[in-house]
C-alpha cells in the first residue's frame, strides 16, 4: 500500500519538475544513472573511460536497485526506493550528493519504467542528457536507438556527442 502511494507522488513530482539547463558551462564531470540489477558499474566505467577519454575521478555513478539490497548493505553508489520519502523527496545522502553536482554529460543508461532513476535525472543539472530510445523521452536531450543490454551505447553516443559538444 505504501509503495503505491509513494509511486503516485514520485510520478507527480516527475511530471511537475522542469529539468534545469546549464548555460556557459565548462565542467568536465560525467554522470551515469543506471539500473544496478542489470548493469555492472565497473564495466560501464571502463566503457566511459575508453570512449570519452576521461579520468575515473571525473565520473560519478548512481545505480538503482529493486532487489539486491533489501537485506544486505548496499554500496555507496546505489540507492533503493526507500531512499525517497513518501512524497517523492530524496532523503538519501547518496542521491543528494549526486544531484548536487553539475555535469557536462549525464547518461541515462536505463530502460522503461524506472521511475526513481527518471526522477533523479530530472533533478540533476547537466549540459547534455543522453538516454536510450526505450526510456522516457522527457528526461533526455538525446535519445539513441540502442538496446539497453547492448553496451555499444557508449561507443555510439561518443560519435554524436563529440560532434555536438
Amino acid at each position: 500500500m505504501l509503495t503505491s502511494i509513494q509511486n503516485f507522488f514520485l510520478n507527480k513530482k516527475l511530471e511537475t519538475i522542469k529539468p534545469p539547463k546549464l548555460d556557459n558551462f565548462e565542467g568536465s564531470k560525467i554522470g551515469i544513472l543506471f539500473n544496478d540489477d542489470a548493469s555492472d558499474r565497473y564495466q560501464l566505467q571502463q566503457l566511459i573511460e575508453k570512449n570519452f577519454d576521461v579520468e575515473p575521478s571525473e565520473i560519478n555513478f548512481l545505480g538503482f536497485s529493486r532487489h539486491r539490497y533489501d537485506r544486505v548493505e548496499k554500496p555507496d553508489f546505489v540507492f533503493i526506493q526507500k531512499d525517497f520519502s513518501l512524497f517523492g523527496q530524496p532523503n538519501s545522502e547518496v542521491i543528494t550528493d549526486f544531484i548536487s553536482q553539475k555535469y557536462k554529460l549525464l547518461f541515462n543508461f536505463f530502460g522503461r519504467d524506472e521511475l526513481c532513476l527518471e526522477l533523479v535525472s530530472q533533478l540533476t543539472e547537466a549540459k547534455l542528457k543522453v538516454g536510450l530510445n526505450e526510456s522516457n523521452e522527457k528526461i533526455s536531450d538525446l535519445l539513441l536507438a540502442v538496446d539497453s543490454k547492448n553496451l555499444d551505447f557508449f561507443k555510439e553516443s561518443s560519435k554524436y556527442i563529440k560532434q555536438i559538444i
